[in-house]
């Protein structure tokens, strides 16, 4: 049975990283915008060269033309993600003494859409989790603000579980003494 995840209290609760990302700079809205540039400019260019006075020259220049400026917005995307999840990977690497546990941009853009926890290990021992929130804002056309967040974990065993998971942090070279 899996366990209800409940949202983090601000008691328990550490901010790692703040972002915010303009609901314009969408790489599929930006596609759109630059596919309606490019049927007026080749409605434009229908009165100088003949070979665009086809709907299918039309449509081809306007896709490729939509699809070239687009590559960049989301080339962007992606750099702003990996560091977002290199400045996230630094804070969990800090946190729980391993860098193995490490998120890629894909997963942490998995994070972001699906709300779920990531289970954090501190010495082996469960008791922490990283979850990407979305901050709601006051203003309609506000920036869309995002904070990735981790959570002390209530422990299943009681209170010998916390003990452990806390002696693994304040000790790490002892490490789970059990």
């Amino acid at each position: 049975m899996k366990e209800p995840v409940q949202p983090p209290n601000p008691r328990d609760a550490v901010t790692v990283v703040h972002w915010e990302r303009k609901p314009r700079d969408e790489p599929a809205i930006k596609f759109v915008i630059f596919g309606v540039l490019g049927v007026v400019m080749g409605l434009i260019l229908m009165f100088f060269l003949p070979a665009f006075r086809s709907f299918g020259a039309l449509t081809l220049f306007s896709a490729v033309f939509a699809g070239l400026l687009t590559i960049p917005v989301i080339a962007a995307q992606r750099s702003f993600m990996r560091g977002v999840a290199r400045r996230v990977n630094d804070t969990i690497s800090e946190v729980t003494g391993n860098s193995g546990q490490g998120l890629s941009g894909r997963q942490l853009n998995r994070l972001i859409r699906s709300g779920e926890p990531w289970p954090l290990m501190v010495g082996g021992v469960p008791g922490l989790r990283l979850q990407v929130q979305r901050v709601l804002a006051r203003e309609e056309d506000a920036p869309e603000k995002w904070r990735a967040v981790i959570t002390a974990a209530a422990p299943r065993n009681g209170m010998s579980s916390f003990d452990r998971l806390l002696d693994a942090a304040l000790n790490p070279k002892t490490g789970n003494r059990g």
